[in-house]
């Protein structure tokens, strides 16, 4: 962001763009179907740039370009959603955070391609420096570390019953992670991302978030106690925060929001967008791992896999599927400390120590 508001974004860095496009899209062939879904505030620059890289891979792309959504999680056009269910792959690139609890993008991966779960790779409030000088420069190399750290982390997670978050701003929370079947988060967490399923030769649910780089546990529905500060920022307000936001969370809900214009405004947003369950803890407690994305971007789109800060969500699950809500919200913590069965340190003050 720094780059960009300084000097601007000239068209040229196209170039770059599609450089840095490489590596996610490397596996594309020749006859893959994509449709992009983007919005009327999202840089043109970059769904341009997605748009060549696919076409000179051989793939037939459709954008789907609509106004920008009153908030996030909100669908996106019913018509973009008839044009996804075509799509081998749908990638979303809208300034408005997208993802599978609302109920078009349930509709897209329930009753699309790919063995009857269709791909959404997300992307949203990319920008230039994000994706050309942040987490989007990482190198194969550097995915395959993210990998590993990944799986270890959820090796542990796997072997775990309940987890306690700490963090220097005040965060206290504890929560069960039981339930998950055997291995699966080292699995999901160990995949490299946007393979193909060697069984299909489609491309299957390996993760498509981009830039990559983050663990993430479901607590169980209703176990969740404790208060959780989002220091950084959230999807909204947008930008970087002032002042905290403190969560006071009981028996998985949140019952109160402290802190000072940021609290004020997130309180109001989940009162205008959300309904009784947005203020339920079915999100997700996430600690990034890509360490080229630098803080105090204000953007979640990178703040949430920056290395060693946690994004903790409130409304929809993001695996178990109990909790469904209008929306999600999602916020930054700095400088965790994960504990899990008070025996296992796997992140200490930000730093991963598994």
């Amino acid at each position: 962001m720094e780059m960009i508001s300084r000097y601007g974004a000239p068209p040229t860095r196209l170039i770059s763009l599609m450089n840095c496009l490489k590596y996610p899209l490397r596996h594309v062939r020749a006859g893959d179907k994509f449709v992009i879904l983007t919005d009327d505030q999202m840089d043109p620059l970059i769904w341009q740039a997605m748009m060549a890289e696919l076409h000179s891979r051989g793939a037939e792309a459709l954008l789907c370009l609509f106004p920008k959504r009153a908030y996030h999680c909100a669908d996106p056009s019913p018509m973009s959603i008839g044009a996804a269910k075509e799509a081998d792959v749908v990638i979303a690139l809208t300034t408005t955070a997208l993802n599978s609890g609302t109920p078009g993008l349930r509709q897209i991966r329930s009753e699309g391609g790919g063995k009857g779960k269709t791909p959404i790779w997300l992307w949203e409030e990319a920008n230039q420096e994000i994706l050309i000088d942040g987490g989007g420069a990482a190198t194969e190399d550097e995915i395959k570390e993210m990998c590993d750290v990944q799986r270890r982390i959820g090796a542990v997670f796997d072997n775990g019953r309940e987890v306690r978050v700490t963090s220097r701003a005040g965060t206290d929370l504890t929560a069960d992670i039981s339930g998950y079947p055997p291995g699966a988060l080292a699995d999901r967490w160990g995949a490299i991302p946007f393979e193909r399923d060697e069984a299909t030769g489609r491309f299957g649910l390996s993760p498509g978030t981009w830039p990559f780089g983050e663990f993430h546990v479901e607590p169980l529905a209703g176990t969740a106690n404790g208060v959780v500060v989002w220091d950084q920022t959230a999807h909204f307000p947008p930008g970087q925060w002032r002042e905290p936001v403190e969560l006071v969370i009981e028996k998985g809900k949140v019952v109160d929001i402290r802190g000072g214009h940021e609290a004020r405004l997130v309180r109001r947003y989940l009162n205008l967008y959300g309904d009784e369950n947005s203020w339920l803890v079915g999100g997700e407690i996430s600690v990034g791992t890509n360490r080229r994305c630098l803080p105090y971007t204000g953007n979640m789109r990178s703040e949430k896999k920056r290395y060693g800060a946690m994004h903790f969500g409130i409304g929809h699950g993001a695996d178990r599927g109990v909790v469904k809500s209008k929306l999600r919200l999602e916020g930054i913590t700095d400088y965790v400390t994960w504990v899990v069965d008070g025996k296992h340190t796997v992140v200490e003050d930000g730093e991963i120590l598994v």
